[in-house]
C-alpha cells in the first residue's frame, strides 16, 4: 500500500512540475494564435504564418489538415512523425519547441474534434491570445452535436479567456459574441471585403473567408495589409488544399477538381461554385461533368449526406463510386432516384482505369470533380494529377493554364 501511495504521489509531483514548466514555456512566447473551425483551419494557419513571418517575427506554425506538419521559423516544413493515434499532447511539445527556439509567435491549429478536449486544448495547453473560428458547419455530428447549432456550442467551449476572438462567419457572429463575453474576450468579425482580382493572386483554389480571417488577425497585431498579401501569397498550401489540374488522356482534356478534403456538403459546393467560376473565364462551363465520390469504412454516417448532395447540389452527368461503401451509396442513390445507369462502381480502381473510361466515353474537354473523403484512392488520384497534369492557375489572366508555380 505504501508503494502504491508513493507511486502516486511521485506522479503528481511530476504532473505539477510538468505544469510549471510549460507555463514558463507559454509565458516565453508573446503571441499564441489557436485556430479552430469546421473548415479551413489548416489554409488559415498556413496564412495567418505567412503574414507574421513576411512581418518580420519569428513564426512556428502547426497543422493537422491532411498532413500534420510543423512548418519552421524560416517557413521549412516538417511531417510530424507519431506513434500510435494523435493525440492533444503534441500541442505541448510545440509549444516547448516554439519557446526554446525563442519565437514571438506561435500559431497553430487546434486538432481537438471532441469539445471537452477542445477545451483542455485551449484552457489547460495553449492558453491563446488570439482565437480564430474560421466557421461552423454541419460536420462531426457524431461528436459535436446534431445540427448546426451544436456545432456552434462545441466550438465555443475553444474560445480563450481575456483575449482576442476572430469569427469567420456572420451568421454565427452574435453567438460567439456573447459566449466571448462571459470570458472577457473581445470579438472581431473577419468581414474584410476582398475583390474578386485579389483572389486570383493565388496559385490555388482559396475562399475569402480564410483570408478574411488572416486579414483580421494581421490587423490585430498592425501588421499593415500590403505586408499581409505578400506573406500570404508566399505561404505554402496545404496537401489537402482544393486545386484544379488539367490531364490530356488518349484526347480528352481532363480538368481534375480536388474536393476531397472539404468533407462536408457546405464546403463541397463551395469549391464547385468555385470551379464554376474558372470555368466561365475558361469557356468550360458547358463541358461534360464527371462525379468521383470515394469514401472509408468509417464514415458510413456520411454516406446519405453525400448522396444528397450528389443528386441535388452537383450537375454530374457521370458518376464513379469508390471506396469501401459502394454498396451502400448504391442503395442510397437508388432511393434517391438516381439513375444507376450512369454510374461505375469499383472499391479500389487505378487512375488510369477511370481515365480510360472517361476517355471512352468522352470527347474533347469532360470535368473530374472528386470529393467525399481523401485517404485511400482520393490521394492516389490527387497524385496522379500531380505527377502528370498541370496546375490551373486562380489567374485567369493568362487563360487559366500554367505548368508551375
Amino acid at each position: 500500500m505504501e508503494i502504491i501511495v508513493g507511486l502516486a504521489l511521485g506522479l503528481l509531483v511530476l504532473g505539477i512540475l510538468e505544469n510549471v514548466r510549460h507555463q514558463r514555456y507559454l509565458s516565453q512566447i508573446a503571441i499564441r494564435i489557436h485556430i479552430n473551425g469546421t473548415r479551413g483551419k489548416s489554409t488559415t494557419t498556413r496564412l495567418i504564418a505567412g503574414i507574421l513571418r513576411q512581418a518580420g517575427y519569428r513564426v512556428i506554425a502547426k497543422t493537422t489538415g491532411t498532413a500534420a506538419r510543423i512548418i519552421w521559423q524560416d517557413g521549412r516544413e516538417e511531417p510530424i512523425k507519431r506513434r500510435g493515434k494523435p493525440s492533444i499532447i503534441e500541442q505541448v511539445k510545440i509549444v516547448s519547441a516554439a519557446a526554446r527556439r525563442g519565437c514571438d509567435v506561435l500559431v497553430i491549429e487546434c486538432m481537438a474534434v471532441n469539445p471537452e478536449m477542445q477545451w483542455v486544448s485551449e484552457k489547460r495547453i495553449l492558453e491563446s491570445t488570439i482565437g480564430v473560428i474560421t466557421n461552423a458547419r454541419e460536420d462531426h455530428l457524431d461528436v459535436m452535436g446534431t445540427t448546426r447549432e451544436g456545432v456552434a456550442s462545441a466550438l465555443a467551449l475553444f474560445i480563450p479567456t481575456s483575449a482576442q476572438l476572430v469569427v469567420g462567419e456572420e451568421e454565427l457572429l452574435p453567438f460567439f459574441q456573447e459566449e466571448a463575453r462571459k470570458l472577457a474576450t473581445t470579438t472581431h468579425f473577419a468581414g474584410a471585403t476582398i475583390a474578386d482580382g485579389d483572389m486570383g493572386a493565388f496559385p490555388y483554389m482559396m475562399f475569402k473567408e480564410n483570408v478574411a480571417c488572416a486579414l483580421k488577425v494581421a490587423e490585430l497585431l498592425d501588421v499593415p495589409a500590403s505586408v499581409a498579401w505578400q506573406g500570404m501569397v508566399k505561404a505554402t498550401p496545404d496537401l489537402g488544399s482544393t486545386q484544379i489540374n488539367r490531364l490530356t488522356y488518349l484526347g480528352v482534356n481532363v480538368y481534375f477538381v480536388n474536393a476531397f478534403a472539404a468533407n462536408d456538403s457546405t464546403s463541397t459546393v463551395l469549391v464547385w461554385e468555385r470551379w464554376q467560376a474558372i470555368a466561365t473565364s475558361l469557356s468550360l462551363s458547358d463541358i461534360p461533368v464527371i462525379g468521383l465520390l470515394h469514401n472509408r469504412a468509417d464514415r458510413s454516417f456520411r454516406v446519405p449526406e453525400l448522396v444528397e448532395l450528389t443528386c441535388s447540389e452537383l450537375p454530374l452527368d457521370y458518376l464513379w463510386l469508390t471506396g469501401d461503401l459502394v454498396p451502400v451509396t448504391k442503395r442510397y442513390l437508388k432511393k434517391h432516384g438516381f439513375d444507376l445507369r450512369l454510374v461505375t462502381a469499383s472499391k479500389r480502381p487505378s487512375p488510369e482505369q477511370v481515365l480510360e473510361q472517361i476517355s471512352h466515353q468522352h470527347t474533347g474537354d469532360v470535368v473530374l470533380i472528386g470529393y467525399g473523403n481523401t485517404q485511400g484512392f482520393g490521394q492516389i488520384l490527387i497524385d496522379y494529377f500531380e505527377r502528370n497534369g498541370e496546375r490551373v492557375s486562380n489567374d485567369h489572366t493568362d487563360n487559366g493554364v500554367r505548368s508551375s508555380y
